[in-house]
């Protein structure tokens, strides 16, 4: 009896160091991340304050099966010859700038909204942000970010990064870090100056099972990247500028999706974006939206982003209440109802908690 029980102990710790060793043998190789041509569905959480998104570690099992979808994006990958003109002239432009030359280009996910930074001169700057992508690029041993397009009030502004972001190394590992700078200047002649300047480091603090909405497991590396920035903006058309501090830490779990299964960036600790890659939860009601969820007038907090002044619909329930914080932390208000005046308002980023359920969702005022 003895003899089966010890064999039973030694069995059960190979088990555990063979699982252990396979989970470090996790590596994320370029042929795993971004490939020109290839699209990406992902699924758009609401942000709740009270998720634990930052817990992680060796082995670990992520359970973001209960998300429930709010909307859905599609993110196209596309290769750098397929750019425009204006984006082939610098980022495929070897003599002019030979350290920006990108491979690929999609959609940012984090950059600040130009429209929505006023300083203490009130309001936003006088700019329409139409759209705005990164391009990226595989450089001796890590993955980079050389630039950003921009289509400002319908122009559109290439900026290449005078110190190219450098994102993580290539191939990925288990032990992984990385310290980087980067800066870049957006300038719209005669308009405004918006000069960033940036640390970031990043690493991979666990690694496992992540577990999705649609069912499905992914095998990942959890990258964590700490992006600290000194910001400046100088608008000509009134003569004036300010400067301010920004931390943002993402988090991306990396596997063989080509783009991350999973992303979450926060600001002040707080979720700003949650999105995970992949279809829409089997039981959640699609019929009509040809299985892509959209947004409607009638879903929490519509409009959003909104101008300050603006009413917010909150939602269907009279009796619903609804408390208020600004992005300092401190409570704003409390109201009940549906509706939800930003008279008076300052612009930035706050949070709106439903009382009774008390999930939180991020409202933007400009």
């Amino acid at each position: 009896m003895k003899q089966h029980i010890l064999f039973a102990v030694v069995a059960t710790f190979v088990a555990w160091t063979m699982a252990d060793h396979a989970h470090g043998q996790i590596t994320v190789n370029e042929g795993d991340l971004p490939q020109g041509g290839i699209d990406h569905v992902f699924q758009n959480i609401t942000p709740e304050l009270f998720l634990d998104f930052e817990t992680s570690g060796p082995g670990w099992i992520w359970d973001f099966s209960e998300l429930e979808p709010e909307d859905s994006t599609v993110v196209g990958v596309q290769d750098i010859g397929e750019a425009s003109f204006t984006a082939l002239f610098t980022f495929d432009n070897a003599f002019l700038y030979p350290e920006n030359q990108a491979d690929h280009f999609y959609t940012f996910l984090n950059i600040p909204d130009l429209g929505d930074l006023g300083g203490d001169m009130g309001g936003g700057l006088p700019i329409e942000l139409d759209e705005v992508v990164g391009y990226h690029q595989y450089a001796e041993g890590t993955y980079n970010q050389v630039g950003l397009g921009l289509s400002v009030s319908g122009i559109e502004l290439p900026v290449p990064f005078d110190d190219v972001d450098e994102v993580h190394p290539v191939p990925l590992t288990v032990d992984a870090t990385l310290e980087s700078t980067a800066s870049y200047v957006v300038e719209v002649p005669e308009t405004f100056t918006y000069a960033v300047d940036q640390d970031r480091y990043s690493e991979v603090d666990g690694y496992g099972t992540l577990l999705l909405p649609d069912g499905s497991s992914h095998e990942v590396l959890r990258l964590k990247s700490t992006i600290t920035s000194d910001d400046s903006v100088y608008v000509a058309l009134v003569g004036q500028g300010f400067a301010f501090e920004r931390e943002t830490v993402t988090y991306t779990w990396l596997g063989d999706g080509g783009m991350p299964w999973m992303e979450v960036a926060t600001t002040l600790g707080v979720p700003t974006v949650v999105r995970y890659q992949g279809a829409t939860p089997p039981d959640l009601d699609t019929d009509g939206t040809d299985g892509v969820l959209t947004l409607s007038p009638t879903h929490p907090l519509f409009p959003n982003p909104a101008h300050a002044g603006q009413t917010i619909t909150l939602g269907a329930d009279a009796q619903a209440t609804w408390s208020v914080w600004n992005a300092s932390g401190s409570q704003q208000m409390g109201v009940r109802g549906t509706l939800l005046s930003t008279e008076g308002w300052a612009p930035g980023i706050y949070l709106v908690q439903n009382g009774e359920t008390g999930v939180t969702r991020r409202l933007v005022v400009r």
